[in-house]
């Protein structure tokens, strides 16, 4: 049974300038830099007219793994995840897959960028799922996990940057 990833952080910015700011390479870049983990990358930005393709590399230590996930991956975690949105003036909407490189687990869903009584706001929904009947749980659960800590992380981040102008 799939995993529930949700994830909602408000911006006092327009949605024109949240969709702008939030959707920038170099923020991007710099939030890679940051909190991205051991061998982050940004592996593609690409733009065209009002679609914008992303696709990221990350990783998670290995010791902050519970044994028996470290056990089964033999290593660090490494999370690949491909963002892909349909910018307009005052919204976005993207799609987000997140696969768990070595490990038959990965992750879908829907992200939105629009207005909030805050000002604006940034929606994740998605799901994680492991195929893999006798560790699939605990590996899904860990995922899950560590995907939501590592996009939370990125959207402090991503607030403060924000905040400071």
């Amino acid at each position: 049974m799939p995993t529930p990833l949700r994830l909602d952080r408000a911006f006092p910015l327009p949605p024109r300038d949240a969709v702008a700011r939030l959707l920038d390479r170099d923020l991007y870049t710099d939030r890679l830099a940051a909190v991205g983990g051991p061998g982050a990358a940004l592996r593609a930005f690409e733009r065209e007219e009002d679609r914008l393709r992303i696709a990221l590399r990350q990783g998670v230590p290995a010791g902050a793994l519970p044994a028996s996930v470290r056990r089964f991956l033999a290593g660090a975690l490494v999370l690949e995840r491909e963002e892909r949105w349909r910018i307009a003036d005052e919204r976005a909407d993207g799609e987000f897959t997140l696969t768990a490189v070595g490990a038959p687990a990965g992750a879908t869903g829907a992200m939105t960028i629009g207005a909030d009584p805050a000002g604006s706001a940034l929606r994740l929904d998605g799901e994680v799922e492991v195929r893999v009947p006798l560790l699939g749980a605990a590996l899904e659960a860990v995922v899950a996990d560590r995907a939501l800590a590592l996009m939370t992380e990125e959207m402090r981040w991503t607030a403060e940057r924000l905040a400071a102008g």
